[in-house]
């Protein structure tokens, strides 16, 4: 995975005046850090599907994983919902979902998807206050005191002084 970069552009950067798409910091409260085990949510931005024994996986990009029973494949019946902010990719293997999470890749001992265990995590950014911004974008600079970074709008920026390499 990349290590995403971020940094103040150079002062001839900083003269630009016409707007420029870009992203602001969506501010959340250190408990989004929490990976929990909600009830069933409505899918509205889906990503990668997995399918894992008798359960259909589907991620919900930047929110979490919505397990399925799937014993049934013509009637797949809602199990419950992942709640893992930033999360967009994941992988599963002898009952242990691995995701990635805060820009960390975090493993789950997940067997009936009744429990979650967290079992392990590791650090693949140096990124610390939260979701990281979208690659080689703009972005507004984020300010710590305002929370943790739990996603990100994207919107029209006027001289924004940050950049995701």
């Amino acid at each position: 995975m990349l290590i995403i970069f971020t940094s103040c552009l150079s002062p001839s950067m900083e003269e630009k005046k016409e707007p420029v798409s870009g992203y602001i910091p969506i501010y959340g409260s250190v408990l989004a850090k929490q990976i929990k085990l909600l009830d069933n949510q409505v899918i509205q931005k889906p990503g990668k599907i997995y399918t894992y024994g008798s359960y259909l996986l589907i991620n919900e990009i930047n929110r979490g994983i919505h397990v399925y029973n799937n014993a049934d494949p013509s009637n797949p019946r809602p199990k419950g919902f992942i709640e893992i902010v930033g999360n967009t990719d994941m992988a599963i293997k002898d009952d242990v979902l691995y995701v990635n999470h805060m820009g960390n890749l975090v493993s789950l001992k997940v067997a009936d998807f009744e429990t979650l265990e967290k079992t392990g995590e590791l650090k693949i950014s140096n990124w610390f206050l939260g979701v990281p911004p979208p690659s080689q974008s703009y972005f507004e600079c984020i300010v710590p005191e305002n929370g943790l970074v739990i996603g990100w709008k994207q919107e029209t920026l006027q001289n924004p002084a940050c950049y995701a390499f």
